[in-house]
């Protein structure tokens, strides 16, 4: 059979669980145990782990990612031709139930007691191979040699990348041989040769000193003629002088120098003599400078001092402190290709010494239990008890568990708390100690029915008081025990004591304990004869006393016997008198008891006969008394009432092995009934046999409520929030370490406050600015003045630009913030041109226009020729100088679609049943409501399938 639910007395891996093992026929009937192999038996009990509802905070479910789709074996298992929609498939994930504090996998049944395991399985679809899609080749380029053999080139770009297990693309280069005209024998003697660059030099600083001369002239003509144009622009260009000053203030960290360098271009004979550049002909001849940046390596500032370390106080146990020293950037690199090296560095730290406090130690501390319950672990009250007003049996108690500074005493110098304020409860994750149990198996008793004896046989009449002999009243008395004491004390048991008004009492009375032998009559050998009994005189409670007391008493005469002759009929002795027919005799009823004998032996020969089958009972009258039958009744014990009068008695006093503060007393009713009618006089009952009315009792101390005091507030956040994060509340609470009883002061009705905490301040993001581009800067011109077609100011050349640090809302920030948030550093040069008088002139591009929101749009932009360029045939190509350029508007446009058939019905979950406290093994659900599933996949509004993740959440 299933396993049982696991029980135990502690929470834990100590939990025993059972099931039942039976013999069972192939066909499913149960038969005899011998019918089976007894050593293949499966074990019927097995340890376990026992769940507790604390177990909650120590163990969960650790949910993987989901694994590649794999294909479902098809039914058919042709596949068809063309792959439309995708192929249906199925996805697995692992699912642990593992510990929160060191990931160790635990027994799934953990995780199931409180979250069902989620599905390790779920439908897919497997989109359709995508094979790479590649554009028409682009026309061959030019030959590379003007003569002989040479190689050309064209190329291709790839339209689609290959997706879902698609084919690789192809080449996407192809060359080929191409032959201009042949080559003179002249030409093929000379070769060029060209050099490596040289190292970047800083230009020479008289060189820089004339420019920036040259270049402050112009400038100022250039403020000249614009203050005489314009007299407004003078507080534009002072603001932008400034702005400049500042972007150079903080461009500290990088110090961009812009230098050249160069290279050997040489023409060489095939016998290795140089000779001049005309011999080698080419259409263009490779640069021999170009510009450049200075490598500059990251410089740091030297190592702070060390921060105090984050543990102030000593002690062996708990882990070490740490503590952190910096370091600051000075000067970031430009163009290494080593990084800087790191800023911070931690070290673990303990404190030591005579002033360094011992650390404060936290602890564990429980409430009381509760009382005893039931019902937690019942889902109904047991209908056979419907008329007990509490449920009795196997139950749970619980109690509360809080952590709180341990070591107060030893701390007592540091602080000067109460020794109550030391036990405020504190943030539950400072004990690192096993956490006491906070539930308990109990026991409440069962209530004990009072169970009592039969009555006794009637007594004697006898006085009510033998001491004090009155008239001539007397009472015949029946009693009963107790045989099983109730819950609650004897107070709850029926009256154990009767008595019947007779007349002629008398105190004393002989009582017959035996006979002597029969002796026979005129001293024959056997036949008639007489038995003289054995007496004893008692009292009226049956108790033997001196014989004198009896004097008054009759005496018992001897009894008629028959000692048996030899051949006479054997008999047995008279049975006992069976118990009494009716307890009292009245007009209607007379009380009958009966005694019978057996033959034991029949008459020989001149023997005397055995009687008839009627001589062999005998019947007599008894309670012959009247039915007029009276009894004392008690009532209920009231209420304990303090006894002022009893001042001596201790407060700190034990009655019974309970502590008590005061005695008090407790009365009751006490009434005469006469049976079958009701309250009497209480004359009718004996009095001295009257109960009790009054006796003393314990009053229980009065228990206060005890709470802890509350606990220090909750931190609030102390770092700012990402975005609008709504305002946090903060918290403190106390716990309830002694509930009230016996009127004690109650609890107080708050146990938790909080309120809400000040709005944190929002983080700052951070993001580069990056300035405009300095002017292009060109290899100086003592270095290029020896080159053709150097009388132009013009070719390639070097500029750079400054990147400050900004927030958000522009204001400035330290360059450490971006360096940490804003990824990484924007270029800060870039190659640059400036127009020779032979290159086509443009205007920038013009910005993209706009996209109508449309899939399928395309946006544009534009530029034009400026100056002479708009005469140069050249420059009208618009293969090579295109002034359009236009580009598909992005588009994100997607939808689900249902793929395959819908599932079975599948039933939820739903959450477990729970009784008696514990997860049962119940019969699994197999009818009710469900769910079908089905399989959507993610479309673009081409219709070709995507990633499901670009669909909303319904995809």
């Amino acid at each position: 059979g299933p396993w049982g639910r696991c029980m135990g007395d502690e929470c834990g891996p100590g939990g025993i669980q059972t099931r039942a093992v039976w013999c069972a026929h192939v066909e499913g009937w149960t038969t005899l145990p011998t019918n089976c192999k007894q050593p293949e038996r499966p074990d019927n009990q097995q340890t376990c782990f026992r769940v507790c509802d604390w177990h909650k905070e120590l163990y969960d479910w650790q949910i993987g990612n989901w694994n590649q789709c794999r294909p479902v074996l098809s039914r058919s298992h042709e596949k068809p031709l063309e792959c439309l929609r995708g192929e249906e498939g199925i996805q697995t994930r692992d699912i642990t139930c593992i510990q929160k504090s060191n990931g160790v996998p635990a027994e799934d049944v953990i995780c199931e007691y409180f979250e069902p395991k989620p599905r390790q399985e779920q439908a897919c679809l497997i989109p359709c191979r995508q094979d790479c899609i590649v554009a028409e080749f682009a026309p061959w380029s030019e030959c590379s040699k003007t003569c002989g053999n040479g190689l050309q080139h064209r190329t291709r770009h790839v339209v689609a990348p290959p997706q879902f297990g698609g084919s690789a693309c192809p080449n996407l280069t192809e060359f080929q041989i191409c032959q201009s005209s042949p080559c003179t024998a002249e030409e093929s003697l000379y070769s060029l040769n060209v050099g490596p660059w040289s190292a970047c030099s800083v230009p020479h600083s008289r060189q820089i000193r004339q420019a920036r001369k040259r270049g402050k002239s112009k400038d100022k003509e250039k403020d000249r003629e614009k203050a005489v144009r314009d007299p407004e622009a003078r507080e534009l260009i002072k603001k932008k002088r400034n702005r400049n000053r500042q972007n150079r203030q903080e461009n500290k960290y990088w110090d961009i120098q812009i230098g050249y360098q160069t290279r050997q271009v040489t023409c060489t004979h095939r016998n290795g003599k140089t000779a001049a550049l005309s011999f080698c002909e080419q259409d263009k001849l490779p640069i021999t400078f170009q510009s450049c940046v200075i490598t500059k390596e990251c410089q740091v500032s030297e190592w702070s001092e060390w921060t105090p370390c984050s543990k102030t106080c000593f002690d062996m146990t708990t882990p070490k402190g740490n503590r952190t020293r910096s370091r600051t950037i000075k000067q970031l690199p430009i163009g290494s290709e080593s990084e800087c090296p790191q800023l911070e560095e931690t070290e673990q730290c303990v404190s030591q010494g005579d002033g360094v406090a011992p650390c404060i130690t936290y602890g564990w501390r429980t409430t009381e239990w509760t009382e005893c319950r039931v019902d937690p672990l019942l889902s109904q009250q047991d209908k056979r008890r419907g008329n007990q007003t509490a449920l009795c049996g196997g139950g749970v108690q619980t109690r509360e568990v809080y952590c709180v500074q341990a070591n107060e005493n030893l701390l007592s110098y540091l602080n000067t708390l109460k020794e109550k304020e030391a036990s405020r409860p504190v943030d539950r994750r400072l004990c690192t100690g096993p956490l006491p149990s906070t539930s308990q198996l109990c026991h409440i008793p069962c209530p004990i029915e009072c169970e009592t004896s039969a009555w006794s046989a009637w007594g004697p009449c006898t006085y009510e008081s033998c001491d004090d002999p009155q008239a001539k009243k007397g009472f015949k008395l029946r009693k009963r025990r107790i045989t099983n004491e109730p819950t609650g004390g004897t107070g709850n048991c029926p009256h154990l004591l009767e008595a019947i008004p007779c007349e002629e009492p008398s105190c004393y009375d002989w009582r017959i304990v035996g006979l002597e032998e029969c002796v026979p009559d005129n001293e024959k050998p056997c036949g008639p004869g007489t038995q003289v009994p054995v007496v004893v005189c008692v009292n009226s409670d049956g108790e033997e006393v001196d014989r004198q007391l009896c004097r008054d008493a009759i005496y018992p005469i001897p009894v008629v016997c028959e000692a048996p002759c030899p051949k006479d009929c054997v008999l047995s002795t008279w049975s006992a008198w069976s118990s009494c027919s009716h307890t009292c005799s009245g007009k209607t009823t007379e009380g009958k008891q009966m005694r019978a004998r057996s033959i034991l032996a029949y008459a020989g020969e001149g023997g005397i006969q055995c009687p008839n089958s009627s001589a062999l009972q005998e019947t007599r009258s008894c309670n012959e008394h009247s039915c007029t039958v009276y009894h004392w009744q008690t009532g209920p014990w009231g209420q304990c009432i303090e006894d002022t009068s009893v001042s001596a008695f201790n407060s700190s006093a034990s009655w019974n092995g309970e502590a008590t503060c005061s005695v008090g007393m407790q009365t009751r009713k006490v009434i005469c009934v006469r049976v079958n009618v009701g309250q009497v006089g209480p004359k009718k009952c004996p009095e001295s046999l009257r109960p009790e009315t009054v006796r003393p009792c314990l009053l229980p101390c009065r228990k206060d409520c005890i709470v802890t005091p509350f606990s220090d507030w909750t931190l609030c956040p102390s770092s700012c929030q990402e975005g609008g994060v709504p305002v946090k509340k903060q918290s403190r609470h106390r716990v309830i370490i002694q509930l009230p009883a016996n009127g004690g002061r109650e609890c107080p009705d708050s146990l938790f406050e909080e309120k809400e905490c000040e709005a944190s301040p929002v983080c700052y993001s951070y993001r580069w600015k990056t300035h405009k581009w300095r002017r292009c800067q060109l290899v100086p011109w003592y270095v290029r003045q020896d080159s053709p077609g150097a009388h132009e100011t013009c070719g390639p050349g070097l500029q750079a630009r400054a990147i400050t640090c900004r927030r958000q809302d522009g204001g400035q920030a330290d360059i450490s913030e971006c360096l940490k948030y804003s990824g990484p550093l924007p270029s800060l040069t870039q190659t640059c041109q400036i127009p020779c008088q032979d290159d086509c002139q443009f205007t920038n591009w013009s910005k993209f226009s706009s996209c109508n929101g449309d899939c399928g749009g395309v946006r544009t932009r534009k530029r034009t020729l400026v100056g002479k360029s708009k005469k140069k045939d050249k420059c009208k190509n618009s293969q090579l100088y295109p002034l359009i350029e236009n580009q598909f508007c992005p588009c994100d446009k997607y939808s689900a679609q249902p793929v395959g058939n819908w599932s079975d019905c599948i039933l939820p979950e739903g959450k477990l049943e729970v009784l008696l406290g514990m997860k049962v093994q119940g019969d699994v659900k197999e009818c009710g409501q469900g769910y079908r599933y089905q399989a959507m996949a993610c479309y673009d509004q081409n219709n070709r399938l995507v990633e499901t993740s670009r669909c909303n959440s319904h995809g």
